[in-house]
């Protein structure tokens, strides 16, 4: 199966210490649908919600292509609902009502026709932990430069 990435979250990584992570569809209309084959998609602030024992995806922003059709309402920024299986949902559900723990969008990417959202769960870092990360990827980054100078 091809699978192709439209956007992915890299502030979730650096804000987020992401434990589990699980694959759901979305609900999508047709209009976004076009939208996200442009990749017209923001997910750096969304996040997952639950609203009467089912999960959106909230505050992603899809924006309508050049092409569409402006006369029929397009929301940009409207909930859309997520698939999952009934186990994966119960699991889902029971973490994010430990406290601490949340559910953020990690990325999008079409796998055949299907747009399918790389969600995760996952635990605030704190600012030294920010500071921590950071410091460890600028010295991964060092060593790879040092490296490539003597090939």
């Amino acid at each position: 199966m091809n699978s192709k990435t439209v956007a992915t979250n890299k502030k979730a990584r650096f804000d987020f210490f992401l434990e589990e992570t699980f694959v759901a569809g979305l609900m999508l209309e047709g209009w976004e649908v076009k939208s996200l084959r442009e990749g017209k998609l923001n997910i750096k602030e969304a996040y997952i919600k639950d609203i009467k024992g089912e999960l959106f995806l909230v505050g992603a922003r899809i924006d309508p292509a050049s092409y569409i059709n402006q006369k029929d309402q397009t929301e940009p920024g409207r909930f859309r609902k997520l698939l999952l299986n009934k186990r994966e949902l119960k699991n889902i559900l029971f973490a994010i009502s430990a406290k601490g723990q949340t559910c953020v969008p990690v990325k999008l990417f079409w796998k055949g026709h299907l747009a399918k959202l790389e969600i995760a769960l996952a635990k605030g870092k704190k600012n030294i932990d920010k500071k921590q990360t950071k410091k460890v990827a600028d010295i991964q980054r060092d060593e790879e430069r040092a490296l490539k100078k003597f090939k």
